[in-house]
């Protein structure tokens, strides 16, 4: 009867768990804003021309989104400000000697977990500024406009497509539990000690 009511404790916890972690990204990804920007190819070039399209669209869009209060005011602003935004794109590109065309697109899209710090953004769809350069066959560049993630830490160290997602999955209420505590009679035996010096 105790092993089978721990089963059943125990498959509650897991469960309850799994809906919490389901809501709190559906949450976060009410909350943010995303800048994607895509490069016209994989070329060492263009991916440079992509981050300096990067750069002067976080630093034209710094004191405005940086004073939206929400994930729908970030969006209105992108909106109105998609003119400036392909403007800017297009200065960047063409100051560099190229002629592409640039499309921004403010929507819905798929995005990998990422992680920016200690902070996760999980897989799934995101609210987002897209700028996509030239043919947009190359590698991107991602980050958070709102809250301001990007406009704070602007640099492209750890923010690229080319670096390998980090997730770390734990379970607060397993750490929370004594070191060898037993659930439902299962435990992992300890390790013999050497006596090899």
């Amino acid at each position: 009867m105790k092993k089978g009511l721990s089963i059943i404790l125990l498959i509650t916890i897991i469960l309850g768990g799994i809906w919490w972690s389901e809501q709190q990204q559906t949450s976060l990804r009410d909350s943010v804003l995303r800048l994607h920007v895509i490069a016209n190819s994989d070329s060492l070039t263009d991916q440079a021309l992509k981050i300096e399209v990067k750069n002067k669209i976080v630093t034209t869009m710094q004191s405005e989104f940086g004073a939206a209060r929400s994930q729908q005011e970030a969006r209105q602003l992108a909106l109105r400000n998609k003119a400036e935004l392909e403007e800017t794109a297009r200065q960047v590109i063409s100051d560099y000697g190229y002629s592409y065309p640039v499309q921004v697109e403010v929507g819905e899209y798929d995005f990998p977990t990422k992680t920016y710090g200690d902070f996760v953004l999980p897989q799934g769809k995101y609210e987002a500024v897209r700028v996509v350069i030239g043919e947009g066959q190359g590698q991107n560049w991602w980050c958070v406009l709102f809250p301001p993630l990007c406009l704070v830490s602007s640099s492209d160290q750890g923010l690229s497509l080319g670096s390998a997602p980090q997730a770390e999955i734990s379970w607060k209420c397993l750490e929370l539990l004594p070191q060898g505590a037993r659930l439902g009679g299962l435990q992992k035996p300890a390790a013999e000690p050497s006596n090899e010096q």
